[in-house]
């Protein structure tokens, strides 16, 4: 099991290094952009059991640095978790999306993907109250310009409460505007 983790962090690596240096064909396209609000919802899983979660995200920039298109954002996330008793966690975060989109050369296949990770706080409330760090992330992929299925996690690490909350959730993410 370990093994597979090791591997297939060395091959996200990879992939994310030589991708923008092997790249010849590159736009400044990205399936994030500026203005965009983001709806995303699913079902997952977090420690206390099954649950449900959904956000909000606005795209505030896009970034044109050759060869590897960035967009920043900030998103609002929320979880319920229905496993041992209630629990629900919130966080605010910023984001920051790789999109294949610009990558002309790649197959078709791989330019729906995007790549995303942010950093903010979070509050826990109902079993374990507390507020602290929050970290997250998450890839979608684009159906069409608007419709991606979505697979994202984001992590609460309390300061004040001596816990933490933990969310994975498979779900959609729809562009709104």
């Amino acid at each position: 099991m370990k093994r597979s983790k090791i591997f297939m962090v060395a091959c996200i690596m990879i992939v994310a290094i030589l991708s923008p240096l092997l790249a010849q064909n590159v736009t400044n396209e990205v399936h994030a952009e500026v203005g965009e609000i983001h709806a995303l919802g699913g079902i997952g899983f977090g420690w206390r059991g099954f649950g449900v979660s959904g956000g909000m995200e606005y795209i505030l920039q896009k970034f044109t640095i050759p060869n590897f298109p960035l967009s920043l954002g900030v998103m609002g996330i929320a979880g319920m978790d229905f496993g041992k008793g209630f629990d629900l966690s919130a966080a605010a975060m910023a984001t920051l999306h790789w999109g294949m989109k610009a990558y002309k050369d790649f197959p078709e296949f791989f330019r729906n993907f995007d790549w995303y990770l942010g950093l903010g706080m979070g509050v826990g409330i109902l079993s374990d109250f507390g507020f602290g760090i929050s970290t997250g992330g998450g890839l979608s992929y684009y159906v069409n310009d608007k419709f991606a299925i979505d697979l994202h996690s984001y992590y609460i690490n309390y300061f004040v409460g001596g816990g933490s909350g933990f969310s994975e959730t498979i779900g959609i993410r729809y562009a709104v505007k």
